[in-house]
């Protein structure tokens, strides 16, 4: 079904344009009729999904089209709404009786022209959706029935079947049986998240073909439909806000190369290690969406979390190419003097950022000494102060000092960046989606 047929029954040729103008924005093919007598024919002859049917016309007048319209067995069921400048309570009245879907009186605005439209096309998708298989394959557009609504529909009716949907060059199948969803597929997505992604399709056609109610395993689909829905909607309502703690990531997402060869040499569940592996800087955001496997919602959410870690070059991560980490263990520190304690530092290869109000100024040497849980020899390095502040400054930046180191050794330098890779590993899997 390419497009809903409507019959525009308007013998004024300026407001018939201007009804075709508020109604260019939905998948409608109308045809206009300009007197009664017109309009009745065509409404016999192209049998379409809606008449928007003018009260006063030439030749007969809309309420003579509707009587006639419901007297014939072969258009009684068309649906029909009244668009007039009769305001009448009776005019209105008799409108109804006739059997019209509604009643609207000009100057009538386009937004309530369009609810209006969508609300009576969508019942009539779902009077068509109530046929048994036997004598009607269920089809339409996504525009006047959503998947959710389709859903409930199918399991109302408890059928089996393999569902098709289509939008914008994509495709995608759900399998139900007995009116539950079984199965589900979308590009390399299968199962739940071919379900989540298929539930963000809002434009498309959809059609249900009577198949045996079964599919690949791998597509298997165990949650119950409500279920389904209410998690889908959750994840529709949290998407905007995920693509905003993203932030704009710009040209290609890449990942810091010593997080994703450390990642790729764990045993990962199958979406995290794709996503991974997917952050090789040879894709845009969009085409990386694309790709995934997971459905939009999972995919965000590990994005945000990388970057939230500083994992992916982007901003500060970007800019130090290499790890730091924040760390909760005492760190002694002196300008060869007497040795000073911080409870916490943000540590990298390179150097140490100490948290404190005792800040010293910038070129001063001083000797930082730690020790960090699990490495057997602790560290005594000398370094140079390269940032200094004593107060919170008004960036956000805390107070503190950043310490360049000077004499760390090659093997040292490995032990600390293995330990730093290995925390934010750690910190990212902790709520890395369940397979």
């Amino acid at each position: 079904m390419d497009a809903w047929r409507v019959l525009l029954a308007e013998d004024e040729a300026v407001m018939a344009q201007m009804t075709l103008d508020m109604l260019a924005e939905l998948p409608l093919e109308v045809r206009v009729a300009r007197d009664g007598r017109q309009a009745l024919e065509q409404a016999k002859a192209i049998r379409p999904d809606l008449i928007l049917l003018d009260a006063m016309m030439p030749e007969l007048d809309g309420f003579e089209v509707a009587a006639a319209l419901k007297a014939n067995p072969a258009t009684q069921d068309i649906p029909i709404i009244f668009m007039t400048a009769r305001a009448l309570v009776a005019d209105k009245v008799r409108g109804l009786e006739l059997g019209a879907e509604d009643y609207l009186i000009k100057p009538i605005r386009r937004e309530e022209l369009l609810a209006r439209v969508k609300n009576v096309l969508r019942r009539a998708e779902a009077r068509r959706a109530t046929l048994p298989s036997e004598t009607s394959v269920m089809r339409g557009r996504l525009e006047t029935m959503s998947l959710p609504n389709i859903i409930q529909v199918l399991e109302a009716e408890q059928r089996t079947g393999m569902l098709r949907l289509t939008s914008e060059g994509r495709r995608g199948e759900m399998v139900f049986a007995e009116g539950r969803v079984a199965y589900a597929m979308e590009g390399s997505r299968q199962g739940e998240a071919a379900v989540y992604r298929l539930l963000t399709w809002h434009r498309g056609e959809f059609a249900l073909e009577p198949t045996p109610g079964t599919g690949p395993s791998e597509a298997q689909v165990t949650r119950a439909n409500q279920a389904l829905l209410i998690e889908g909607a959750r994840r529709l309502d949290e998407i905007p806000v995920l693509r905003q703690a993203l932030g704009p990531l710009e040209g290609p997402v890449r990942m810091l190369s010593v997080f994703r060869e450390a990642f790729l040499q764990r045993a990962l569940p199958r979406g995290l290690n794709q996503i991974v592996d997917l952050c090789d800087g040879s894709r845009t955001l969009p085409q990386l969406l694309e790709t995934s496997s997971l459905d939009e919602w999972e995919t965000l959410t590990l994005l945000v979390r990388f970057r939230k870690l500083g994992m992916l070059e982007h901003g500060d991560a970007a800019k130090r190419g290499i790890p730091r980490l924040g760390i909760q263990v005492p760190v002694d520190f002196q300008p060869m003097k007497t040795f000073t304690a911080s409870r916490s530092f943000d540590l990298s290869p390179r150097g140490i950022f100490l948290c404190t109000t005792q800040a010293f100024p910038v070129g001063e040497e001083i000797l930082v000494r730690f020790k960090l849980p699990g490495v057997a020899h602790p560290f005594k390095v000398v370094g140079r102060v390269v940032w200094s502040s004593p107060t919170d400054t008004p960036q956000g930046f805390p107070a503190g000092m950043g310490i360049q180191f000077l004499d760390l050794t090659p093997e040292e330098q490995g032990t600390i960046e293995r330990y730093v890779v290995e925390m934010f590993l750690d910190r990212a899997l902790t709520e890395a989606p369940a397979e």
